[in-house]
């Protein structure tokens, strides 16, 4: 036998090994419900009742090959787990009002001298045609909310988001390339 020459036999087994490795692993991936959300105008929720109610708020920020980071918030009612997996940045803040998030906002624009960023984009978050919390979050980015609850336990979400900028290698923005 040359050692050479491989068995043509161990090649489809290989392949079917490989197949059954990648179906194990798919099934595996977390299963969920994406929650709807509605754009809301903030200003006018800060102004109502609803606007004064405090939730649990947590911050968390994009990172990679952007040099400023993008700030976003989730606020959540009370009895709510929320997951985000490994690695994100994120500070949990305690319970504050939409208005508090605004100025945390602001602050923290500050402390990072960040000169990218939009005003806050709020929305509402709609669980079982129920508020759960909102999302406040820079217009250059994309936060999900999925809803992995499993039987009849209290709410688990799982908090996603990503950063929408482009990325082209120059991290300014195409108008100040002259384009």
């Amino acid at each position: 036998m040359n050692p050479t020459k491989s068995n043509p036999s161990s090649g489809k087994l290989a392949a079917v090994a490989a197949i059954a490795v990648l179906m194990v692993f798919g099934a595996c991936a977390f299963t969920g419900t994406l929650l709807k959300w509605n754009q809301i105008d903030a200003s006018a929720l800060m102004k109502s009742e609803a606007g004064k109610q405090v939730f649990n708020t947590m911050r968390f920020q994009t990172f990679g090959p952007n040099a400023q980071p993008l700030f976003g918030y989730f606020l959540y009612k009370d009895g709510i787990e929320v997951e985000t997996g490994g690695g994100i940045p994120l500070a949990r803040l305690g319970k504050k009002t939409l208005e508090e998030v605004m100025a945390d906002h602001v602050s923290v624009q500050r402390a990072n001298m960040s000169t990218v960023g939009s005003n806050l984009i709020v929305r509402e978050i709609i669980r079982a045609d129920a508020l759960v919390g909102y999302t406040a979050s820079d217009i250059n980015m994309d936060v999900r909310i999925w809803d992995i609850t499993k039987g009849d336990e209290p709410p688990v979400l799982r908090l996603e988001f990503r950063d929408l900028r482009r990325d082209d290698g120059l991290n300014r923005r195409p108008q100040m390339r002259g384009f």
